[in-house]
């Protein structure tokens, strides 16, 4: 069978969250299936693996920071970002386009030079991007579909954005831009990562034909282990919407002596849940390690006693659980979003109420107390992995829906 050449088209060339790590992921895949693939992305001073670039890349632009007219024009329209992927597919012509994350940085622009050459496009939504301004289905601490119809007036009137007028104005206007600009009509296939989200868009408006799914994957270590680790993982950004404050106050109840609990990530809110942690005389029990990616972060699965994903947001997928489970680590995780496509409940890991303190901790020290039980559900998320989340499936997936638009 043919294989298609592809131009993986992302924000970041490094990791700064998941999607980022999958765009990596699935580029040495198509790579070590023998397709030619090369990578368009934003420049910053963090990017990893040049040798994968097309062309003379664009510059970022700081979204944390106002930076005057031309940060916000950059951010919704890149002229910079069209005219160097114009002049990189002259070097590089792919069969197909994949896109992933690339509003705020390389923004809409890039839609159109690939629809005149006509370049079959494929999307992996990783967020709700296409049906909500703010991309996360939420607002003021509460589910939200508002914006359901391109009314993404709301998010204005909700401040969805950091709780910030002017940021959220700015979220609508971008996504009304996106939507002139072909952020939908000129996509041919957009690729949902669970059931759940794939429901929620046909629910708001996304053409069901357009959307097909396909879970990440990822690859689980040869044989699981077959002893308990010693301390309770998190996994994720550092932002209060993730449940980190949740976690911190379930973890306080639990009684003496506990096992430690270590924090890998970094978000907007560190500062907060250090100073958090500082006031709870929490000190010496939790561990911030910050951002960790590599042996680093498979150590730390390695070695935990059990992953806690407490997450109040309508999950896309849960790629940490996922990840946990391949190492044969058991997942406590909030009963939200797709997070119950990844765990499941009592088999391999323990599914809560999101936002109750009560129900986590009581899964806590239910897990903490059954060293047997942790084992064996060890066991049965590392056996999920190998049958449900494997490279081999995920690339037969992907390489058919590559086919199905040549």
């Amino acid at each position: 069978m043919m294989r298609p050449s592809v131009l993986q088209v992302n924000n970041f060339h490094y990791v700064r969250g998941g999607s980022d790590k999958y765009f990596f992921d699935l580029t040495r895949l198509l790579l070590e299936r023998g397709h030619a693939t090369k990578t368009f992305a934003s420049q910053h001073d963090q990017d990893i693996l040049n040798g994968w670039k097309v062309g003379d890349l664009p510059h970022g632009v700081n979204t944390s920071e106002a930076g005057g007219i031309q940060n916000l024009v950059h951010f919704l329209y890149s002229i910079e970002a069209r005219r160097k992927l114009e002049a990189g597919l002259s070097s590089f012509a792919p069969d197909i386009a994949h896109l992933h994350i690339y509003y705020g940085q390389l923004t809409s622009s890039v839609l159109s030079p690939l629809h005149k050459r006509g370049i079959p496009v494929v999307q992996t939504l990783h967020e709700y991007k296409t049906v909500c301004a703010t991309h996360g289905l939420y607002s003021q601490g509460r589910f939200c579909d508002r914006c359901h119809g391109h009314a993404y007036w709301h998010a204005v009137i909700e401040q969805c954005n950091r709780g910030s007028v002017p940021r959220s104005a700015l979220s609508a206007i971008e996504g009304y831009l996106a939507t002139a600009m072909g952020d939908k009509s000129k996509v041919d296939r957009f690729i949902a990562v669970s059931e759940y989200q794939r429901d929620q868009l046909v629910r708001l408006g996304m053409p069901s034909e357009k959307l097909s799914v396909v879970h990440h994957f990822t690859q689980p270590i040869a044989v699981p282990p077959s002893v308990v680790g010693d301390y309770f993982l998190y996994v994720g950004r550092m932002v209060k919407e993730k449940g980190v404050p949740v976690l911190l106050r379930a973890y306080a109840s639990l009684a003496q002596p506990r096992p430690k609990l270590v924090l890998v990530g970094e978000g907007i809110d560190t500062g907060l849940f250090k100073h958090e942690v500082e006031q709870a005389g929490l000190k010496n029990d939790v561990v911030f390690t910050g951002h960790q990616e590599g042996l680093g972060l498979t150590e730390l699965y390695r070695n935990c006693l059990c992953v806690i994903n407490p997450s109040l947001l309508n999950e896309t997928f849960g790629l940490t659980a996922l990840e946990a489970q391949a190492m044969g680590r058991p997942v406590i995780a909030s009963r939200i979003g797709a997070l119950p496509e990844v765990v499941r409940d009592n088999e391999t890991g323990m599914l809560v109420e999101p936002g109750s303190d009560e129900a986590l901790a009581t899964a806590m020290e239910s897990m903490r107390c059954n060293s047997v039980g942790i084992v064996q559900m060890g066991l049965a998320g590392w056996t999920s992995v190998k049958q449900n989340f494997s490279k081999a499936a995920h690339y037969e997936k992907i390489n058919a829906i590559y086919h199905e638009l040549l």
